[in-house]
């Protein structure tokens, strides 16, 4: 296998939560030495990349755990994106749930680099992610990776355009109510990201339109109910996006979006809010286009909202009221030791 130079890096990055079962987070570290420097290294990778092309499944299940560690926990300076995309796409459609989920977060960890995702929609790695994400459906460790690997991929608007062939939006509307709520998440963060495409690539996709206005109730449900300050956030994202488009600012309207977002940024405005929440936010958004840009700061119509694995929505102490008055009364107490502290002794000494 011919591996050439980049004019770029990748380095591997962390993500998701601590004590997960299968494929582990070790977290993003510093890279004592250039991995891929020295011969050896280089060795190594072309060796992984030849028993990821063998029929072996011992080979392929190596290849896999191997190149994920590799990608997730080194610094690649000298490697070529296109013959490791290609070997990744590869096994994570074999027949077994180990490797497809180690090679799905290999390719969530790639994905995060945004220099990196031009070059995956040229290698193919979209249609291959949902063609996996068909497969792996009923596993969970799998569908767990892969979603991720799709929520970043809808980031970028030439991926969601290929992953559109495979009807993603399907897709992601069921995972979105899943059991497991990693899941949940994941589809939730995804669909939101895919929306903000609602007013250029999706406008006049009225396939999409139609699919996602039905389930127009089902997201304002989701904002509504949710207890999950993640799913809720992500939830309310995906509202605030679509609502820039006409037909499903209308479905929302009919499913009482307005009411809901509207309560919600009220709650928000009754609780401590430090540093601001993407959760307020997208209900100002929302507000503001549901009532036909009536109500609220015409800047919170042009924001669109996106999460990229790995990163969380900033969420503060925004979204528990009760929480909000424990910490708020906290602070005081404080305080007021503290000016105790200071002009106490103070005090005493001018006696």
């Amino acid at each position: 296998l011919a591996v050439a130079a980049l004019p770029h890096r990748f380095e591997g990055r962390a993500g998701g939560r601590p004590g997960r079962r299968g494929p582990r987070s070790t977290g993003a570290r510093p890279v004592s030495a250039p991995a891929m420097e020295d011969g050896r290294s280089f060795s190594v990778l072309q060796h992984l990349l030849t028993l990821a092309h063998s029929e072996e499944l011992s080979d392929q299940q190596k290849a896999s755990i191997e190149l994920s560690k590799l990608v997730e926990g080194s610094s690649l300076p000298v490697v070529s994106f296109g013959p490791l995309a290609h070997a990744l796409c590869r096994l994570m459609v074999v027949r077994s749930p180990t490797v497809g989920s180690y090679s799905a977060r290999a390719v969530k960890v790639l994905l995060v680099d945004d220099s990196l995702r031009p070059h995956a929609v040229a290698a193919g790695v979209p249609g291959a992610v949902c063609e996996a994400l068909h497969q792996w459906e009923d596993e969970v460790l799998c569908a767990r990776e892969l979603l991720a690997a799709v929520q970043t991929l809808c980031c970028e608007k030439s991926a969601l355009k290929a992953m559109l062939q495979h009807d993603v939006f399907t897709h992601l509307l069921d995972f979105s109510s899943a059991n497991d709520m990693e899941v949940r998440q994941a589809a939730m963060a995804a669909l939101a990201n895919a929306l903000c495409f609602v007013d250029t690539l999706l406008l006049e996709d009225n396939l999409v339109t139609e699919l996602v206005a039905s389930a127009a109730g089902s997201l304002v449900h989701a904002v509504r109910t949710s207890t999950d300050p993640s799913y809720k956030c992500y939830a309310a994202a995906a509202v605030a996006n679509a609502s820039a488009h006409p037909k499903l600012a209308a479905a929302l309207l009919t499913e009482g979006a307005l009411q809901t977002m509207s309560d919600m940024e009220r709650q928000a405005g009754e609780s401590l809010n430090l540093g601001g929440s993407k959760l307020v936010e997208c209900a100002q958004t929302a507000v503001y286009r549901l009532s036909d840009r009536q109500r609220g700061d015409p800047k919170a119509g042009l924001k669109k909202y996106m999460f990229k694995w790995g990163t969380r929505p900033m969420m503060e102490l925004t979204l528990s009221p009760g929480a909000n008055r424990a910490a708020l009364a906290a602070c005081g107490v404080l305080w007021v030791l503290l000016l105790l502290t200071i002009f106490y002794p103070l005090a005493l000494g001018h006696r």
